[in-house]
Order: structure tokens, then sequence, then C-alpha cells
């Protein structure tokens, strides 16, 4: 399995052009990769519903997948998929459920074999063959231990010259006990619903409900898989804890959490045309006014207090920022308006207030970019049109001759 990740990929996608020139396909590649991508997604399962203490899942290690315990293997999985309907993934005499059966058989003989409780067979798709369905039978209690192996006897009762016949005798040379202890640890697992299996892995890993489920696991499978690549190309085991996995999970939250925090881009904000016509009349316009603003900053004005009105209420939907920043960002943004007027009109002491007034504006709503909640954000509208909002209220003005005129 571990060469798919050289090769196999790129025999993958140059299936069409094999055909072009005429040339042999090798088939192999998308059963192999489809393998691949099935272990990498049952690790993933494993790692979200193991229980609490030092857990690990490795792949490709004595098995497909092997779950371990402080260090000792309590759980050996072998997964099979097929994309044929008809494909009986554990027939009978199948070199997939023999040879798995003599892995575990010689798995269960070794000192740390007792410590292992489960041996699965998982399938992506249940083709019913008389072995399995036994098997599958005594895991509900319609079938016992005893069934499963005096039909694994019978088996190899009908000798042939295929190779699988090595493998059923080495396995039938162990006795009823041997095999009955075996047996009655084995299960048979069937794919579910991949909508409820991801909400399962989900829930095991205790994703945030507010949390895109499906981004955060694609993230997840993709750290998993390029952690087993390094570790099988330095020719370790692909052994991942649970914690390595809970960590860069909430890494991964964390990193979609500020991505919903943060302001939308303003080229992401649509505003139609007739919403700008109506808000000329608006009380931050007349404070434009009052200072002859040009109307390019009029026209930005308007665009960026409507952005900003729109972004705050999806922030405040969402509830990603506390309440109380946006009466604390006003208060911040105010104090500063507040010092650049006071500065302005002692340094341009005889201009016209319009001339004030335009500098003022220039200074609180051109280039500065307000933090959010302690956080960058570097979206102007989001300050220009926050400064708008304060002026459409009467708590900042440009006009310095505003409260002298007593207008409220």
């Amino acid at each position: 399995m571990r060469h798919i990740l050289d090769d196999g990929w790129f025999r993958l996608r140059g299936h069409t052009g094999f055909r072009e020139l005429g040339l042999r396909i090798d088939n192999t590649a998308s059963a192999q990769a489809a393998g691949y991508i099935l272990q990498l997604d049952r690790a993933l399962y494993h790692l979200a519903h193991a229980a609490a203490g030092d857990v690990a899942v490795a792949v490709e290690h004595v098995d497909d997948i092997a779950v371990v315990r402080d260090g000792k293997i309590i759980l050996l999985e072998q997964d099979k998929s097929t994309t044929q309907n008809e494909t009986r993934l554990l027939g009978d005499r199948t070199r997939a459920i023999w040879r798995t059966l003599q892995i575990w058989l010689r798995h269960a003989e070794t000192v740390d074999g007792a410590q292992c409780q489960r041996y699965l067979f998982f399938v992506n798709r249940w083709v019913p063959s008389p072995i399995a369905q036994l098997i599958k039978d005594r895991s509900c209690g319609k079938a016992t231990t005893a069934d499963v192996v005096g039909a694994l006897r019978k088996i190899g009762l009908k000798r042939t010259t295929a190779k699988v016949q090595g493998l059923i005798d080495d396995v039938l040379s162990r006795s009823d006990a041997s095999l009955a202890n075996l047996v009655a640890k084995v299960e048979l697992v069937e794919a579910a619903d991949l909508a409820a299996d991801r909400r399962s892995i989900a829930n095991g890993f205790g994703l945030n409900p507010r949390a895109d489920a499906n981004d955060i696991l694609d993230g997840l499978f993709g750290w998993l898989t390029n952690r087993v690549r390094i570790e099988w190309s330095e020719g370790r085991p692909g052994l991942i804890t649970r914690d390595e996995v809970l960590v860069q999970s909430h890494v991964l939250q964390t990193k979609q959490a500020k991505s919903r925090f943060l302001p939308r881009a303003s080229g992401e904000i649509h505003i139609d045309d007739e919403l700008r016509k109506g808000q000329l009349s608006r009380n931050f316009v007349e404070h434009l006014s009052r200072i002859d603003a040009e109307s390019e900053d009029i026209v930005q004005a308007v665009d960026h207090f409507l952005k900003f009105n729109i972004e705050k209420h999806r922030l405040v939907r969402a509830g990603d920022v506390p309440d109380a920043e946006w009466s604390h960002r006003s208060y911040r943004l105010r104090e500063r308006w507040a010092g650049f007027m006071r500065r302005r009109r002692r340094e341009l002491k005889g201009q016209p207030n319009c001339d004030i007034g335009q500098t003022v504006l220039a200074d609180v709503t051109y280039e500065h970019r307000e933090t959010l909640d302690g956080h960058p954000c570097d979206e102007l509208y989001m300050t220009s049109g926050h400064y708008h909002r304060l002026a459409e209220e009467d708590e900042v003005w440009w006009d310095p001759a505003f409260r002298e005129a007593g207008q409220e």
C-alpha cells in the first residue's frame, strides 16, 4: 500500500493518456488508492471513538488498522473495499478471509496477543457469503462460536490445488479451542451512511456544534495522510495518538472560528444601487455636506456605512464578537476622533471649517483600521463605516462648528 503515495497517484491520473497511446492500463491503481483512503478513514474513526487513556492508532502495522493502548494492541482490523456490486469480499475460499485469520491467529499466539480484545473485518459493501454471514450472525447472537468453527472445518474438507489451500491448512491446523477463542473476538462491520459516519466522528472528537464539521474532518484527513506518509518514509509504522489528533482538531477549529470572526472582504458584500441612493438623506451624509466633502468621499462613505452595518449584523448574529466589544470599539474611535479634532483645530486655526473638517475626515477614515476584539481588522470599511455610523448618531462630526451652531 505504501507505494501508492509515490507512483499510484500518477498512474491514476495517467489513465486517459495511456489509452490515447494504446498502452496497457494498470487497473490496480484505483483499487490501491481506494484501499489507502479507506484505511485512513477507518483510522480517523477509531481515533474519534477511542476510550480515554494512552490510545493510538497504527496504519499498516500488524494489520490494516491496529488500536494500541499503553503500548499493547487491543484491536486489529482488516479493511476490504470494492466498487463491484457482486464482488464477494469475504468469500468462503478467498485469500482475504483466510490470510486475515492466519495473521490474527499468529498474533493471538504471541505474548501480547492476550491483550487484543477485538478483531474486525470491515467491508465497504455487504455481499453475503456463508462464512461471512455466520460471523455476522454470531456477533448478534444468531449463531454460536462452534457454528463458525464447524463451518471453517467444513470448508477445509473441500481440498483444491489453489494457492489459498495452504492458508486454509495452516489456519485449520489449530485446535478447535484456539479457533473458538479467536472467533469469539471476530466481528464483521459494514460501512454505514457516509453522512452518519461523519456525524459520529465529529461527535467523537467533540467538535464545536457551530463548526463546519466537514471542513474540519477534511482537514484532519489531510493532516493524518501527511503524518502517516512521513512515518512510513522514515521507516516507522504510521502510529498516531488520539491526543495528537485532538490538538490538531482544536487548531483547525480555532482557525475556522477566526475565519468566521473576520469580516468579509469588501468585494464580497454586494450593495444594490437603489439601496445606495436611499442613504443620501441620512444624517451622516449631512455631516459630510457641511464640510463640502467631495463626491468621492460621499460615495465611499455610503458604501462603507452600508457594508459596516451588514457585516456587524452578521457578526452579532453569529455571536463571534462579544456585545460589549462594539461599545468599547465605538469609545476607542470617538477618543481617536476627538484627539484629531483638537489637534487640527489648533494646527489649522484660522483656516475655513471645511478645510479642518476634511482634514479630520481624512485622518480618521482614509487609512486607519481599528482592531476588533483584539484581532487585526484589515477591511477599511469596518473602521470608516463605523465612524459614519457614529456620525449618523451625532457622536462624531466633521464640521468643528457643529456644536457651536447648537445642532444636536
